[in-house]
């Protein structure tokens, strides 16, 4: 089996490549924002060596950022014993890349990405600014994560940059592979102790983690590993914050916060997760977290789980609505599949159910169709939030709001995404209401209900009046009675339940601790949305009447002399902050040194190889630039410079490079290019679709250089938590022009999922030249691998190939099918853990012609099995083992067992 050498992969990976993966994701890989965004500005904080980038739209928000760095950084610095050894760059990107999310890392610069997204889940995070929870939660990332506490990772750094030293080992920033249970644990603690709120202030996510503690799933194999089990990616977050929380109170936040910089002393093998919290607060981290889960465990001892008759369950959680007739809300009960779209009805309580397609997020009806509440690609330029139909297509005239109702007239209630990266604006009718800080429901006299935040002092309003108020972060809205009673969810002492305020008295209405959602079905009943710990769960309870108000969370640092110094900026000194459009932002200009990359090996014959890449980015990413040497396993040494760019709808990159040493070949190339450029013309709903070109001068052979162009389109579903794509239709055509030949052909997928966790695909690809002779290797390439080494599209892979040949035509049909286990097994200090597994056979068809005009046709069949790894708890590597037979005299060997470090379904 011929190997790819390691100078080919050096260079392509400065490059876009055309093969279009089969999971397009919201942003291309590596970008941070949309291509042909705004125009972005800075705001240098020399103080404590920030940057801030913005757009004009932002200039309030980026002020508002700049008045909170100072303070906050010099907090961080105290708290985590550490400063910043590189520029922070804080990005408030622009309305373009409306996302519920954002993002800290040390590449290719020490930077945090903000997106404007935030009114999506402002019943989620139980904070008053979603902006100035990003700041607190990514900060905090920067700290853990940039910490260098040994001297060798620090002079490795003063000579490297954060780059990386002989691959995957982390020598510089070791707690770059430090365990997300502690890194986002850590930040939840932190982004909660600033007078904002915090997830910590939740009786939602306290009721799980009292739920997860009772079912002994608080164990350190079980929450410090990447699982695929309920609650899903929420352990890290949830549990990870109240473990956190627990070792604070106990111990101290300085001393919680230290154990980054104990751990990153660990330079050589940074995964001693028990020294390095035995070092951080004086006890290891197995006997911390077993305090922890017996601390939640007993507080189950009167916990009250709601009972009731069950109508529905789901894997996980979109939010509950209703109509003056219906009571409708997705649920994915296997959490692997396509969700339903679920419908009660409050009349006949009848219980409808249909398998739809929507985008995960509150279901409205809108002129009898239902939509959900999402946020998705619109175009290749824009990610808009509003309300999406079954196939993730926006409904007209809702981009950039997040629609909360309609009026009996028609008139559009919503949050205006734009202006709400701090605290969602409410609208009606394209007219400012309100500042609000939680969803809004409207009754069916058009009065609207919503919570205001102001400190720590939570309040019910309708309309403008106020109603109650509640000490506390967290609390939303649920329904009203037809005597005007007005329902909310809140805190109980112990998680989280159901309230009623009629004539300014406050009354619980349900016994149980574990409620999401409700919604009335009548003035007696309710449908109410729980957690257990094994999933969501959805009943139909009476309605009680218990004289008691919702239940105050205090948190031990409000009592700290540390507590929300800076939760509320004093405006004047917000105004005075010098944050202008004086000083624009070129991507191009901007890009700076962001580390070297040094890797070394040896070969079979002992042979040294390796790469050093310096590589240089702009903290958007929107251009990136290397120069490289590499030496592989050919012995020929090349060196070079990249250049990748991001920033328009065409992207594009370009590699020169020269051979310095090529081993006294004379089939090398002196010196030559790579090219590529891709356009997507199609990014909405499901569906995706661009051209590309590519052009590869080989340096392995002086001969070889194919232009290529493509043609794809693609139709595309993922579901949960499925291991394989719940659906793919995708269909590519291309043409190769290499030396004087043309070479044409086109590819085609379908899969798609059934019952069970089986999974089905079909797949054919066939090639062929307008060339007459092999001469040169000329012709349709077959190998082992269709890896795109040779930028050749063209290319017929068959995985029993030794090497490679070159035919006149050549292409295969193929049918598959797989079937997912879900065998798992967790461990803390072994190295490596089970997600779960998959079986697999597939057949392949192959008829390829040669230059003599000689057919052959050929049988394939592969049998294989896919582990789903957890190696060192936190990277999830998918290992797979191939025994291929193949009928042909093309292969050396009819019978092949492979090994494969990824999935080949």
């Amino acid at each position: 089996m011929k190997t790819i050498s390691l100078a080919k992969i050096v260079l392509l990976s400065t490059i876009y490549l055309n093969a279009q993966s089969d999971v397009p994701s919201s942003l291309a890989s590596g970008d941070s924002i949309v291509a042909h965004d705004k125009a972005y500005y800075t705001h240098e904080k020399k103080d404590v060596n920030v940057e801030i980038i913005y757009t004009e739209d932002n200039l309030p928000f980026a002020k508002h950022t700049a008045s909170i760095e100072s303070p906050l950084h010099k907090d961080y610095q105290k708290y985590f014993g550490w400063t910043l050894d590189e520029t922070l760059y804080v990005g408030l990107t622009s309305d373009y890349n409306q996302i519920a999310n954002g993002f800290s890392t040390q590449f290719p610069n020490n930077r945090q990405i903000n997106y404007v997204g935030g009114t999506s889940a402002v019943d989620y995070f139980s904070t008053k600014s979603w902006l100035d929870t990003l700041l607190y939660h990514e900060t905090a990332h920067n700290y853990q994560v940039n910490v260098k506490g040994s001297a060798v990772s620090r002079s490795l750094h003063s000579i490297f940059g954060n780059g990386s030293v002989f691959g995957s080992l982390q020598l510089i920033v070791p707690n770059a592979l430090q365990n997300s249970f502690m890194i986002e644990g850590n930040a939840i603690l932190n982004e909660s102790w600033h007078g904002n709120g915090g997830r910590l202030y939740s009786g939602r996510f306290k009721a799980q983690t009292i739920l997860q503690a009772e079912a002994g799933n608080i164990v350190a194999g079980e929450v410090y590993n990447s699982k695929v089990e309920f609650p899903y990616g929420e352990i890290v977050y949830i549990q990870g914050g109240f473990y956190n929380l627990y070792l604070a109170e106990k111990y101290g936040l300085q001393k919680v916060n230290s154990y980054f910089m104990e751990n990153s002393k660990y330079w050589a093998f940074p995964f001693f997760t028990n020294y390095s919290m035995e070092a951080a607060v004086g006890k290891d981290f197995e006997d911390t977290l077993e305090d922890y889960s017996n601390t939640y465990k007993k507080l189950a001892e009167n916990f009250v789980k709601l009972e009731g008759e069950k109508i529905a369950s789901s894997q996980f959680f979109s939010s509950l609505n209703n109509s003056n007739e219906e009571i409708f809300f997705l649920t994915n009960e296997t959490g692997v599949r396509v969700p339903e779209l679920v419908i009660f009805d409050k009349q006949t309580q009848e219980v409808k159910k249909s398998k739809e397609s929507f985008l995960s997020g509150k279901v409205l009806k809108v002129d009898d169709k239902y939509y959900t509440q999402g946020s998705h690609h619109t175009s290749p330029i824009r990610i808009h939030q509003g309300l999406f139909s079954s196939n993730a297509f926006i409904k007209d005239g809702t981009e950039s709001k997040m629609v909360q109702a309609y009026l009996s007239d028609g008139k559009e209630v919503y949050f205006d995404v734009v202006s709400s990266y701090s605290e969602p604006q409410l609208y009606v009718d394209g007219v400012f209401y309100d500042r609000v800080n939680s969803s809004v429901i409207v009754d069916k006299d058009d009065n609207l209900y919503y919570f205001k935040q102001e400190g720590k002092t939570r309040t019910l309003y309708k309309n403008r009046t106020p109603l109650v108020s509640l000490e506390g972060f967290y609390g939303l809205v649920s329904d009203v009675d037809s005597k005007g009673g007005v329902y909310f969810v809140a805190n109980s002492e112990l998680g989280s339940t159901l309230y009623c305020v009629k004539e300014k008295r406050v009354t619980r209405v349900s016994k149980a601790d574990n409620i999401i959602e409700a919604r009335l079905i009548n003035d007696d009943e309710v449908l109410i949305a729980a957690i257990s710990d094994k999933e969501y769960y959805y009943v139909k309870n009476s309605l009680i009447s218990v004289d008691k108000k919702p239940y105050e969370t205090k948190l031990f640092f409000e009592d700290k002399e540390y507590y929300g110094p800076y939760a509320d900026i004093d405006k004047a000194q917000e105004t005075q902050t010098e944050v202008d459009l004086s000083d624009n932002y070129y991507s191009f200009l901007d890009m700076h040194y962001s580390g070297t990359n040094l890797d070394i090996g040896t070969t079979s014959d002992s042979a040294i190889i390796g790469q050093l890449n310096v590589n240089f980015g702009d903290p958007l990413s929107q251009n990136s630039a290397n120069a490289f040497i590499s030496k592989d396993d050919s012995n020929v040494t090349i060196a070079g410079v990249g250049y990748t760019n991001s920033q328009y709808l065409l992207q594009y990159s370009a590699t020169a490079y020269s051979v310095v040493d090529n081993d006294d070949r004379n089939d090398t190339r002196d010196s030559g290019v790579i090219l590529g450029a891709t356009l997507p013309f199609l990014k909405a709903g499901y569906y995706y679709g661009a051209l590309g070109t590519t052009y590869f001068q080989d340096y392995d052979t002086a001969n070889r250089e194919p232009l290529s162009g493509t043609f794809t389109l693609q139709e595309f579903k993922h579901f949960g938590a499925s291991m394989y794509i719940n659906y793919l239709n995708m269909f590519q055509v291309y043409g190769v022009r290499e030396r004087d030949d043309i070479i044409a052909g086109g590819m085609y997928k379908f899969k798609h999922d059934l019952p069970a966790q089986f999974y089905i695909g079909l797949g054919a690809k066939y090639s062929k030249t307008d060339s007459s002779t092999d001469f040169g290797n000329r012709g349709v390439k077959m190998a082992a691998y269709s890896l795109f080494a040779d930028m050749d599209p063209s290319t017929i892979d068959m995985p029993s190939l030794g090497g490679s040949i070159y035919m006149k035509e050549a292409g295969y049909g193929e049918v598959s099918i797989a079937k997912v286990l879900n065998f798992s097994a967790y461990y803390f200090t072994f190295p490596i853990s089970l997600q779960r597994e998959s079986i697999y056979t597939k057949y392949r068809y192959y008829k390829v012609t040669d230059f003599t005009s000689v057919e052959e046709e050929v049988n394939e069949a592969t049998l294989g099995l896919t582990f789903s790894t957890v190696l060192l708890n936190s990277m999830v590597v998918p290992v797979s083992f191939e025994y291929i037979y193949n009928d042909s005299k093309l292969v050396e060997n009819k019978k092949t067992f492979r090994l494969l470090l990824g999935s080949s379904f």
